[in-house]
């Protein structure tokens, strides 16, 4: 029997609560018998709050990275390392892009 690295699981865990949301999201679109009311539906989810949900996220990881940058005072390649992400795609996201 392996041990499960206990970050590896904790990151598995928030993974399934997240796709489950959403999955109940759209379980509320397969709800709706009316075609035209579950295509109205549809639109505002695709179109309104999956984009804005977006722009959230990406403003979490905005702030991680800065955090991470200016508030524990690492360097752009300790950050990259630290998240495994490129060097540029880490000054990107601290500033905000």
């Amino acid at each position: 029997m392996t041990d499960t690295d206990p970050a590896e699981q904790e990151r598995a865990d928030r993974r399934a609560r997240m796709e489950a949301h959403i999955n109940a999201a759209v379980a509320c679109l397969d709800e709706l018998g009316d075609p035209v009311e579950r295509e109205f539906a549809a639109r505002e989810l695709a179109d309104e709050l999956l984009p804005d949900a977006g722009r959230r996220v990406k403003a979490v990881r905005s702030d991680g990275v800065r955090e991470l940058r200016y508030g524990r005072g690492l360097k752009l390649r300790e950050v990259a390392e630290l998240i495994d992400l490129s060097i540029p795609r880490v000054d990107q996201l601290a500033k905000g892009k």
